[in-house]
């Protein structure tokens, strides 16, 4: 379970919320759902920082902790104007409080953190289908950090490997033989068009690089990961030894050593390593374990703005069903969603709906996992619902469909005065 508190921060007057692994946020422009995700964004980096680093400064100061959010995610003079900001993220690794200015962290190191790989997906991410970006510098920006995660992901789908875009009929694929547009469009035959994705729809410039990057960081980003090209020369990963060794191997082997005495014990402890002391090479294995866990990402956690963008009702609903089937394979991903439509909220019901009825071979939502808020002038509300009579949870969607009902309600009326 994660606790996230916010108040007096851009939009935000006062949230309280308890995050779970799928969360969804719905509501108004500038109510506030994409402030909370942001927020939730950077606290999630902050303790996959601190957790792997073995480092409670490694965020040094408030002003360090609001300049991380402000500028990663353009929200400047958000935070301590007029008011003071509060932020409090609690989970079961690690609490963050940020307060009158001033930053605490807290590292819960009886808790087994493991690695999490995190995409943030912007709603500008259709900036990625233009060529021209190329060698800009965008700065240490949320667009930025998309757009590298993205280059890598895209290269995946080749010639040779085309992906399936939600039944459109299209594929797309990214050519790196062509000087320029490399990223390309295809009709489904192979023969009827094949253009550059800058210059297919909206909803494909749209939809395309948020599937790609979902596909890719739920799946074959993990089976590519080489641990020994991205960390052997990480000072990172070294200073997350350096610590594991003595809050794990040298503790277990001396407990209640001295810090002077860490030297001597490491050699040690790797005399007795080699010489196959069986204690010492139990103490190694849960070393290399703890190691793995905060060196090798076993999961991905994706914040998505409005995947709606530009997309029919219909694509909507496919888009949603393959985020949900995704996600929902073995190693546990996880999803903050931020969006405008009813449509998506209401399909969010089938897919809970199909756990309850164990439905095969489709996408479920298991609502234990859930969380869905509604924001609303800078506070929110909670629309996840109990049948009292089934015990079936459900979200309260009610709200969102009531526009069409008295839009038809109104047709009919005008109809029925013609007669």
């Amino acid at each position: 379970m994660k606790h996230l508190v916010i108040k007096n921060v851009g939009p935000i007057d006062s949230v309280d919320l308890n995050l779970k692994r799928f969360n969804i946020f719905i509501g108004p422009q500038s109510s506030g759902k994409s402030t909370i995700a942001k927020i939730l964004s950077s606290c999630e980096w902050i303790e996959k920082e601190v957790a792997t680093t073995r480092d409670e400064n490694a965020i040094a100061s408030g002003e360090d902790f609001k300049s991380i959010i402000e500028s990663f995610h353009k929200v400047e003079d958000y935070f301590d104007n007029p008011l003071h900001s509060y932020v409090l993220f609690d989970t079961d690794c690690i609490k963050i409080e940020y307060k009158e200015k001033q930053l605490n962290i807290i590292l819960k190191r009886n808790v087994d953190y493991h690695r999490q790989k995190i995409c943030y997906i912007p709603a500008e991410r259709n900036a990625a289908t233009l060529p021209e970006l190329n060698g800009y510098e965008f700065g240490s920006t949320n667009l930025k950090s998309f757009l590298f995660d993205w280059y890598r992901a895209r290269e995946f789908y080749n010639p040779e490997n085309k992906n399936d875009v939600l039944g459109l009929g299209v594929q797309y694929f990214y050519d790196k033989t062509l000087e320029s547009k490399r990223d390309r469009i295809q009709h489904i035959n192979g023969k009827t068009y094949d253009i550059s994705l800058s210059s297919s729809s909206s909803g494909l410039q749209s939809v395309i690089p948020l599937l790609v990057m979902v596909q890719y960081y739920s799946s074959q980003y993990f089976q590519e990961y080489d641990f020994k090209n991205s960390f052997e020369l990480d000072a990172k990963a070294k200073k997350t030894r350096i610590a594991l060794t003595s809050e794990v191997a040298l503790t277990k082997y001396k407990p209640g050593f001295k810090d002077d005495e860490a030297e001597e014990l490491v050699k040690q402890f790797n005399e007795e390593l080699h010489k196959g002391v069986k204690r010492v090479l139990e103490i190694f294995d849960e070393y290399e374990k703890a190691c793995d866990r905060l060196l090798i990402p076993n999961r991905t956690t994706f914040i998505i703005e409005e995947p709606e963008q530009n997309l029919f009702p219909y694509t909507q609903v496919e888009l949603i069903e393959r985020i949900a089937g995704l996600c929902s394979k073995e190693r546990k991903h996880g999803f903050t969603i931020t969006t405008h439509s009813p449509f998506i909220l209401n399909y969010v019901n089938v897919l809970i709906l199909r756990f309850y009825k164990k439905t095969e071979n489709k996408s479920v939502l298991n609502p234990d996992d859930l969380a869905v808020y509604a924001t609303q002038e800078g506070r929110i509300i909670d629309l996840m619902q109990l049948n009292a009579k089934t015990n079936e949870w459900s979200v309260n969607a009610e709200d969102l469909v009531e526009v069409m009902r008295e839009m038809l309600t109104e047709y009919k009326e005008l109809k029925s005065a013609e007669k």
